[in-house]
């Protein structure tokens, strides 16, 4: 599974690392810089609610393994491409494809886990998404000495960043040759009447721990009395999808589910936004001591309008492992309060660190501190991603957690376009209140997650 989510990161994040070099090569303006950060996740966006359905009608596993073939597919043919307009296209593509896979992970693993033990496990899987923050620049940095056009064939330049997206791939592969050998999930078989496979599944898994199969301990049979009666529904498929997705909009569903992805939407907006411009952020940066704000004011103001700086500085590389390193100890951190806390007591203290760093980088004027409170700032936040999740998951019943998270995912991933166009065209411009606005929604948050149940 953690495969599975290095890709995800890998195929969405990944040229965001990368990103000061492609946009080098293609010579692209903030708002084109600001398409291609949004590709990924507008592909998620038209592809999750129906991806969503389909795993609650055809199964967790089979929808995985679909999205990922298709996915790494599109991702390899994008490296090829020699136009900017084309690599986007493929980009987007990648993410249409890779949204099947993004949130079915998470379902599928939490349908084997015991319910007190769900937001741990769901949380100690998500660790690949920090292990991938750090591979990625750790790769590009390694690739940095090397010579920036590695090779031409038929007027077509080889870049090390081609190469840095060619490397990435290598999770997607391993994803799909694992996934070939896992199960279909017993509980979705459950919920669409399958007793007898989920029987043998159950079957199955008992055998390889235990030595013996459920026979011998007096088990002949499972079975799921709230499986929904409309199995043989035989409408088409628009009103299949609406059928599966009106509950979540009515009582008694309807209240947690929006307080969840209010706090999932915040959480996307603020985590993902920063991090997705954090390689530009620190690129645009001096070394002087001033704000955040007054360094990328006053470097817009001498450096000429139209000139890039070019290549990326291998210092921002080293950077982006400080980045992911902390999202690793923040996402540790999350397991170990797990421990003696409960999520919403979790969740609060997060957001209101993340609320204090944010301020902070009003006044920091020295680049240190500067890149810890902008590191802190993220990651207090998308570390809080997988605990909100396993909460949707515990209030969502069998038959349409799979609807329930990859529509909670759809308006995240919506409101990461927000920010991401947000970052682009006011990140220099009107940087206080750009950043500001970030710190009021985690404030937001913060006060929402107060409103979660407590049990």
């Amino acid at each position: 599974m953690a495969v599975a989510q290095i890709d995800e990161v890998l195929d969405l994040i990944g040229i965001n690392v990368v990103s000061v070099d492609i946009a080098c090569e293609f010579s692209l303006s903030s708002l084109e810089l600001s398409i291609l950060s949004s590709a990924g996740f507008a592909g998620l966006i038209l592809g999750s609610h129906y991806s969503g359905f389909k795993t609650d009608q055809i199964g967790r596993r089979k929808v995985m393994m679909y999205s990922l073939c298709m996915a790494v597919s599109s991702s390899m043919t994008s490296i090829f491409m020699p136009t900017f307009y084309l690599f986007a296209l493929l980009r987007f593509l990648t993410g249409l494809f890779v949204s099947g896979a993004s949130c079915n992970n998470i379902t599928y693993m939490s349908e084997y886990t015991k319910a007190k033990y769900r937001a741990s496990i769901i949380n100690f899987m998500c660790y690949a998404f920090a292990a991938s923050a750090i591979y990625l620049p750790l790769v590009a940095y390694m690739l940095a000495p090397m010579n920036r056009v590695m090779f031409t064939m038929y007027k077509f330049k080889w870049q090390t960043w081609r190469l840095s997206l060619l490397i990435n791939m290598t999770p997607g592969i391993l994803a799909i040759i694992f996934f070939a050998t896992l199960p279909e999930s017993a509980k979705f078989l459950l919920s669409i009447g399958e007793d007898e496979r989920a029987y043998q599944t159950i079957n199955r898994l008992y055998k390889s721990k235990r030595k013996q199969d459920l026979t011998s301990v007096g088990i002949t049979g499972v079975t799921d009395p709230d499986t929904p009666s409309n199995l043989g529904d035989n409408r088409n498929c628009c009103v299949k999808i609406w059928r599966g997705t009106a509950p979540l909009f009515r009582q008694p569903l309807v209240g947690n589910f929006l307080i969840c992805t209010t706090i999932l939407c915040g959480f996307l907006f603020v985590g993902s936004a920063i991090s997705m411009w954090f390689m530009e952020l620190r690129q645009l940066m001096g070394n002087r001591r001033m704000t955040i704000c007054d360094m990328l004011q006053s470097n817009a103001t001498n450096t000429v309008k139209a000139q890039r700086i070019c290549p990326s500085k291998t210092s921002n590389y080293i950077d982006s492992v400080v980045l992911g390193s902390t999202f690793l100890g923040c996402s540790i951190a999350v397991s170990v309060f797990l421990l003696c806390m409960r999520h919403f007591q979790i969740l609060f203290m997060f957001t209101t660190l993340a609320t204090i760093c944010g301020l902070s980088l009003n006044m920091l004027v020295d680049n240190v501190p500067i890149l810890v409170a902008t590191a802190l700032f993220t990651t207090l936040c998308t570390s809080c991603i997988p605990l909100i999740s396993s909460v949707l998951l515990d209030l969502m019943p069998t038959h349409i957690r799979g609807m329930a998270i990859s529509m909670a995912f759809l308006f995240a991933r919506l409101s990461v376009i927000v920010a991401n166009i947000l970052m682009g065209f006011c990140m220099v411009p009107y940087c206080l209140l750009t950043f500001n606005l970030f710190v009021l929604i985690t404030l937001v948050v913060a006060i929402l997650s107060c409103t979660l149940p407590k049990s």
